[in-house]
């Protein structure tokens, strides 16, 4: 992960919030909600965002605590955490090198997070400190992309349409267009997306690090956790080969 993937690749908060509510990204809140209430608080959500899961998780009166990297999504966090008159802590720190001294019954990690982690080792690293923090019989619960080949192979010439969102300054309607490509050496996905407000184009990269389904449960397995379910969508229908994501609750050895 780096850290100008993490601030950078979002405009800001306000636009982040616009964007998700114009798609179906609150599809996963009733899960977590679900989960929460299952296993109990208190709760940790690694990268948190603006508070989509978090906020929620709260109003339902469990204890819940959101850790994110970027300064500019916790500030629009912060903010959407008062609106909705909830008591939230919100910490700003790495998910791959977090030390909070308390443990949680469920540790969330929604909106394919995991897949921004690139190397094996910032991976294996943020899994110890999830360990760390997960009471013996919590349980770490995430969701991550299921590897689509004919999206990570298509052309890198070419731009596709993904999002159109009303611009939260009021300058009209943001389109948002991406390209991609995708090195099968190190299974990361190189995205670039362009977001048009009226004449003006703004440009952001990301690197999303792809984990096919045989080796995310080899690499969660030799890591220390055992998988209790894994679903393919977030009304709890099993995974198969046709599933957009990778949805796990696991537990700790």
């Amino acid at each position: 992960m780096k850290k100008d993937d993490e601030e950078n690749f979002y405009i800001n908060g306000q636009h982040y919030d616009s964007m998700v509510k114009s798609r179906n990204a609150y599809e996963s809140v009733p899960f977590y909600i679900k989960q929460a209430k299952k296993y109990g608080g208190p709760v940790l959500e690694l990268a948190c965002g603006t508070g989509r899961i978090t906020i929620p998780i709260a109003r339902k009166g469990i204890s819940v605590v959101g850790l994110d990297f970027s300064v500019k999504m916790l500030e629009q966090a912060t903010r959407n955490s008062k609106e909705n008159n909830v008591e939230i802590e919100w910490i700003q720190s790495d998910m791959t090198n977090f030390s909070l001294s308390r443990k949680f019954s469920v540790i969330i990690m929604p909106a394919a997070a995991m897949n921004w982690v690139l190397e094996n080792k910032s991976i294996e690293k943020c899994l110890t400190c999830i360990k760390d923090h997960l009471n013996q019989d919590g349980r770490f619960i995430f969701n991550l992309f299921n590897p689509n080949l004919e999206i990570l192979k298509r052309d890198p010439s070419k731009k596709y349409d993904i999002d159109k969102y009303p611009d939260p300054d009021g300058k009209g309607t943001v389109v948002v267009t991406v390209s991609n490509y995708y090195d099968e050496a190190t299974q990361i996905n190189n995205v670039t997306s362009y977001s048009r407000i009226n004449n003006k184009e703004i440009v952001k990269k990301l690197r999303l690090r792809m984990f096919f389904p045989q080796e995310l449960d080899a690499l969660l397995y030799y890591n220390g956790f055992i998988i209790d379910y894994k679903y393919g969508t977030f009304d709890e229908k099993p995974f198969n080969s046709d599933s957009n994501w990778q949805i796990v609750i696991c537990h700790k050895k």
